[in-house]
């Protein structure tokens, strides 16, 4: 008859279960973990560009959508709402829709990626 195993491996068993535990390490405790680091602070120039892109939006915009983005004057969207993107929002910035007057001509590509860029911070 053949035997498999033999009752010599059994006492290495334990051995081999010590190093396979050994080889995991200890548990990290409290002190080693870390919390996930903070956001990267925004650039100067993106604090700007939101900032113009406010005062666009409250010279161009906040008459029929309101300083938050909510009011919805003449049909205006309720912008905290919107699930359009940066992308969808740039196009219906440049060429209007409805009762929504496109802005191409009067305000610049610049301008239009500062509104946009606010616009998506309206929540």
């Amino acid at each position: 008859m053949l035997r498999l195993f033999s009752l010599s491996a059994r006492p290495a068993a334990p051995l081999v279960a010590a190093l396979l535990l050994s080889a995991c390490g200890p548990a990290p405790d409290a002190s080693q973990t870390s919390a996930a680091p903070p956001p990267p602070a925004a650039a100067p120039e993106a604090l700007e560009a939101l900032e113009a892109g406010a005062s666009l939006f409250a010279q161009n915009c906040a008459i029929c959508h309101g300083a938050s983005g909510k009011l919805g004057l003449n049909g205006a969207h309720d912008l905290t709402k919107s699930n359009l993107n940066a992308a969808g929002r740039t196009y219906m910035v440049v060429n209007g829709l409805g009762k929504m007057p496109g802005f191409r001509g009067q305000l610049t590509d610049e301008q239009i990626q500062q509104v946009v860029a606010y616009s998506l911070t309206l929540k």
